[in-house]
């Protein structure tokens, strides 16, 4: 008898290893992946082109918190977008395009940007992908404003709308996480001695609406 239960607690067991919390996590890995994909999307051509050739590697990039979670309260240090936007200006300016560090620390300054404004410890496993997303222009970021910048993001987004999931509020998280994303890449291109190419236009939409992911009335 006493076999017969080891065997059927190590079968839970290997099933929670290999299958860990799917839904909690599913919603959140597709919201990452969507605001990559948006994200890229509203790039200059230049910039584009380099992160489509590198998309597997920036999206694992994107992952880095799930990939480095370490506890259901682990948190990233908002501020450390500083030193990630840095680093990867510094390898752009030394040609090393075709590292992998350089284009996964695109994922990487992605999802510190997207936790700094909406960080997954406060949301429910429901995340949101808006049924189109807005491009708002774009706003250079100089090194010197990074810590002000995201002091202000932190204000803005982060602390107000904690805890909030009503869909226009998770709507506009996405937006400005997006918004975000564009201005930091196309700075850090620009200051690592590069053109960025034609820029999107303002006000320019990405429609979701025949997505088939998460949507669901809230609030």
């Amino acid at each position: 008898m006493y076999l017969k239960l080891f065997k059927i607690f190590v079968f839970f067991l290997l099933v929670v290893l290999i299958f860990p919390a799917g839904n909690a996590s599913a919603f959140k890995s597709l919201t990452r992946d969507q605001l990559i994909y948006d994200a890229i999307e509203f790039c200059p051509e230049e910039l584009k082109a380099y992160l489509r050739s590198n998309l597997a590697t920036v999206s694992t990039g994107m992952h880095y918190k799930e990939r480095h979670h370490r506890g259901i309260n682990t948190l990233i240090d908002p501020y450390d977008t500083e030193l990630i936007y840095q680093h990867l200006i510094q390898d752009l300016k030394e040609g090393r395009y075709d590292e992998f560090n350089t284009a996964h620390a695109f994922g990487v300054l992605a999802c510190f940007l997207a936790e700094t404004i909406s960080p997954d410890n406060y949301k429910t496993p429901d995340h949101f992908i808006p049924e189109t997303v807005h491009y708002d222009g774009y706003q250079q970021v100089d090194t010197e404003n990074v810590k002000p910048h995201i002091t202000s993001l932190i204000e803005n987004y982060r602390i107000p709308c904690q805890n909030r999931m009503k869909k226009e509020v998770t709507d506009q998280l996405y937006n400005v996480a997006l918004n975000e994303i564009v201005d930091y890449w196309v700075s850090a291109w620009e200051a690592g001695g590069n053109r960025a190419g034609m820029f999107a236009r303002v006000g320019e939409e990405i429609t979701h609406k025949n997505l088939v992911l998460n949507f669901k009335v809230v609030g």
